[in-house]
């Protein structure tokens, strides 16, 4: 009996490992668990400037959906705040609030965002405004169409910036050649972070396009963009340009940034000059007329400037000395 029992123990404990292997394989087999069907959960929210209020949700979000239309912000008056923007935050489950400057009271915010699934989550909470001030400058993230692009079959330059920016104050931009610069109109984003330069009519596939932002585009706390976005390209299946490169000095103090205008007869060109004095960048060949000019101050007026020279593509480096302007007047008269 005793051998037999332990026979019968022994059949057993085989029998449920083949069970338990059948059902490991066939687990595999089945149908993956079923989507997300839960909403987002509001698990946090902070004030972290007087225009800035980030919120965390439980899971990460559809940024595509954010909208501000979708949130309010309430005074415990019940007056309204207002909401300039919605943008991504430093997580997928983030969500940052761009608000005109808070006061150092109660706030109550409320509105839906959507999660990845399309799950819509409600969400209502309480804050308390923030007295400190951003005091960082934003930046230029990125430009696009990348310097020295070809085949640009749609011709439109973002230029995205690191957080929204006052869409009132956006700062002055060159396009060259000068007769296609009539051609864009600007279109934002609704985050406000990004802004398109959209052209509106065809231009011989050979032309190179240069585009360029000054700085002092400002936040919504008035910090300015302290360097130029720039860019060129084309619409060939080929750049028809030399690489150029040089150093523009002046005699004492800093130079910050400047631009440098490359022309003949019938083409114009430019290049930006760096913090460090040093530019680069691709002009059509040949023999051309050279300017560098420079606004030191940010008043919108061309404060130094190189004597005008001439240079021919192919040469080893360029460099310009710039000397205080006794008439000082906008870029644009430097570009003709």
């Amino acid at each position: 009996m005793t051998g037999r029992g332990a026979m019968g123990r022994t059949a057993a404990a085989a029998f449920a490992a083949a069970f338990l292997l059948a059902a490991l394989f066939c687990a595999k087999k089945m149908l993956p668990p079923s989507p997300d069907r839960f909403a987002p959960r509001l698990v946090g929210v902070e004030a972290l400037s007087r225009v800035r209020v980030e919120l965390e949700f439980d899971e990460p979000l559809d940024a595509r959906k954010l909208a501000a239309e979708s949130v309010s912000v309430r005074s415990a008056a019940g007056s309204e705040l207002g909401i300039l923007g919605l943008s991504r935050g430093r997580q997928p489950q983030r969500v940052v609030i761009w608000t005109p400057v808070q006061e150092p009271v109660g706030y109550e915010v409320r509105g839906v965002v959507w999660d990845a699934a399309g799950n819509p989550g409600r969400f209502r909470a309480g804050f308390k405004g923030s007295v400190r001030r951003d005091t960082i400058p934003p930046r230029v993230a990125r430009i696009l169409p990348a310097p020295g692009a070809t085949r640009v079959r749609q011709l439109t330059v973002s230029v995205r910036f690191s957080e929204p920016v006052d869409t009132a104050g956006v700062s002055r931009h060159l396009i060259l050649p000068a007769a296609h610069e009539t051609l864009y109109h600007r279109a934002w984003e609704p985050d406000w972070q990004e802004v398109g330069f959209v052209c509106r009519d065809s231009v011989p596939a050979r032309t190179v396009h240069y585009f360029l932002l000054l700085p002092g585009t400002a936040d919504l706390e008035g910090n300015r963009v302290r360097d130029p976005a720039f860019t060129y390209f084309t619409p060939d299946s080929s750049l028809d340009a030399a690489a150029v490169r040089g150093r523009a000095r002046r005699s004492r103090g800093p130079l910050g940034t400047g631009t440098v205008f490359f022309a003949d007869t019938l083409t114009r060109a430019l290049a930006v000059v760096l913090a460090d004095g040093t530019f680069s960048g691709r002009v059509p060949a040949g023999v051309r007329s050279v300017r560098a000019v420079a606004d030191t101050n940010a008043d919108g007026l061309i404060d130094l400037v190189s004597p005008e020279q001439e240079f021919v593509t192919g040469a080893e480096s360029l460099d310009l000395f710039l000397a205080p302007e006794t008439l000082p007047r906008p870029l644009d008269a430097y570009r003709r």
